[in-house]
């Protein structure tokens, strides 16, 4: 599989056998802490940028809105409790829709589009299927998009963490983004809820 290189940004792909450096030059930083996290990563086609992207204030307020609204999500899986799951997905939604592109150039657009486009999907076949191990599923696949927004724009540096949980999906593993260090599992919830290991400071 061919990656793909635009204007200084990247399609982060993630097979198995996926070269190291490549890895490094999709992520930079810690090469350690982000081979872990792109080895592991089970979806493709997130745009990840080299360098962030430096946003308005604006911009930068509205794009912390869809992180606030993530962290709502992942602190009601940690609860199991579905009905509060469905507003938080309702709430990223709204928040996802409300950043502005037009405050966004070249990259910067691009890689907030595609992000953008990703988490409408993924969060509305959250909010219509039914059951938390299913919802579960679905908020692995917006974790990852979430640490990619995360990476690309420079939001909330050093206040969050990504989390790895060995457990989750029958072993297969997934990650998380959350505020603070206390391990709190939204893929085990109150079953495993200190089950997790912080692989890497945002």
């Amino acid at each position: 599989m061919k990656n793909r290189s635009v204007m200084g940004l990247k399609k982060i792909y993630f097979p198995a056998l996926l070269p190291i450096i490549f890895v490094l030059a999709s992520c930079g930083g810690n090469s350690d802490q982000h081979n872990s996290l792109a080895d592991n990563f089970a979806h493709r086609d997130i745009i990840i940028l080299n360098a962030p992207y430096q946003l308005s204030g604006s911009a930068a307020t509205e794009m912390e809105g869809v992180i606030n609204a993530y962290l709502q999500l992942k602190d009601a899986l940690v609860m199991d409790d579905e009905n509060a799951a469905d507003k938080a997905a309702g709430l990223l939604a709204q928040k996802t829709a409300a950043v502005n592109p037009g405050q966004l150039k070249d990259k910067g657009l691009e890689a907030w589009k595609n992000h953008q486009a990703l988490y409408e999907t993924k969060l509305k076949e959250m909010r219509q299927i039914k059951g938390l191990d299913n919802k579960r599923s679905y908020f692995s696949h917006i974790s990852e998009i979430m640490y990619c927004t995360i990476k690309s724009f420079g939001l909330k540096k050093g206040g969050l963490y990504a989390v790895f949980c060995p457990m989750a999906f029958d072993g297969k593993g997934a990650y998380w983004i959350t505020g603070n260090k206390e391990i709190q599992n939204p893929y085990l919830g109150k079953k495993m809820p200190k089950c997790g290991e912080i692989k890497e400071e945002l």
